[in-house]
């Protein structure tokens, strides 16, 4: 009898918890996480770095997110991230041919404002985001006096929240990030033809821990 009477009370502390590890109206929610950013391309003309096309190597990507959860569904949320990378030309001269060529440092600062929108009641939690600021690029070449520059960036994600108790869980997601570089007055060509291309995309994935109060 007892054994049975204790096995009642783990199901019941385990519902419990299930019912109250959620999204919750007016909680703010802080994460930090790391993750790994997936380059991009500079295509020719939209940089005064390089005559051609560069692209952007994969980098980690560090940062934190807090958000508001005006209701169990809608969240405002803020993410600052960074990214210490670098612009490469990749050679594709056939199998085991030479590798990327580094050609200088760059760094990546996301400072972004989302709407997410959060759906189920339970301890893992989807949800889908969408967002826009600006991204600050920081090019170091070596032997070129460059400064940095700010520019406009959109972006959209989801993933899903996982929590272990009201106040403490994980959270996995993944973004795409598209920044303009603001140069539609160019005609881009590279050695595969020509293009108006104008802006940096690249996308994220990451995890970091959820904490909510």
């Amino acid at each position: 009898m007892k054994l049975r009477t204790l096995s009642l009370a783990a199901v019941a502390l385990l519902a419990a918890s299930s019912l109250f590890g959620q999204i919750r109206e007016g909680t703010v929610e802080l994460e930090p996480f790391g993750g790994y950013l997936f380059g991009g391309t500079f295509a020719r003309g939209t940089t005064t770095l390089f005559q051609g096309r560069v692209d952007v190597a994969d980098a980690p990507i560090y940062g934190g997110r807090v958000g508001y959860n005006a209701t169990s569904l809608f969240e405002a949320e803020f993410q600052y991230s960074y990214t210490p990378s670098n612009f490469e030309t990749t050679n594709s001269g056939g199998v085991f041919g030479p590798g990327a060529t580094n050609l200088g440092d760059l760094t990546i600062q996301y400072f972004l404002g989302y709407a997410t929108f959060n759906f189920g009641h339970s301890r893992v939690v989807p949800y889908v985001t969408i967002g826009a600021g600006a991204a600050t690029l920081r090019p170091t070449v070596a032997g070129v006096n460059a400064s940095s520059d700010t520019r406009f960036t959109a972006s959209f994600g989801g993933g899903i929240k996982w929590f272990i108790n009201p106040h403490f869980g994980l959270r996995f997601d993944g973004r795409a990030y598209t920044t303009s570089l603001g140069t539609t007055r160019y005609h881009n060509c590279d050695p595969y033809g020509c293009s108006n291309e104008s802006w940096l995309t690249n996308g994220s994935v990451d995890g970091g821990i959820l904490i909510a109060f």
